[in-house]
């Protein structure tokens, strides 16, 4: 009876090993994943409505979001109710791209030293082969926190010229 305590012990103990060992592996896969440039954006189609006397898109499943009617027209672009729209939404689901369905996308990637993040200016400078360059920021949470001074980021710029996103590294 002792015997089998122990050896029933013995395997509780292998199956609570392994399954760590599994899940660390699965982890660093998953890290190494999203380490390689995977699009961290989600993109969808979608209708501008009106809601609660603003803009804002409805996907085919439902979903609203909010459109700032100030942001569209700083990078130039006007919405209505009834329009058409892709949409690319950042990993906290806010918006940080909009264009009519079918109109071509042009962003630009810039890679180089940060040389700062501006809170008040929402902004962020970078140290290129060009020389420094500033671009304006669509929202400062994008992905600015921790990176410290001389880091090689790299920026996505809109077709306003707005930083939409910011990764570690040069883009691939």
């Amino acid at each position: 009876m002792r015997s089998m305590v122990r050896v029933a012990g013995f395997l509780v103990a292998i199956i609570i090993v392994s399954g760590a060992v599994l899940l660390g592996i699965v982890s660093l896969a998953v890290a190494a994943e999203k380490g390689k440039g995977q699009d961290a954006h989600k993109h969808f189609k979608g209708e501008v409505i009106e809601s609660g006397g603003e803009l804002a898109i409805k996907t085919k499943e439902g979903t609203i979001y909010q459109l700032s009617e100030n942001e569209a027209r700083r990078q130039g672009r006007q919405f209505k109710v009834g329009d058409k729209v892709e949409v690319s939404v950042n990993e906290n689901n806010a918006i940080v791209d909009v264009h009519l369905e079918g109109e071509k996308r042009t962003h630009k990637f810039v890679t180089g030293k940060l040389v700062h993040v501006g809170k008040m200016n929402k902004e962020v400078k970078l140290q290129t082969a060009e020389g420094d360059q500033t671009f304006p920021l669509l929202l400062l949470e994008t992905k600015t926190k921790g990176l410290a001074e001389g880091t090689e980021v790299t920026v996505e710029l809109n077709e306003a010229g707005t930083v939409i996103d910011l990764h570690k590294g040069k883009h691939k």
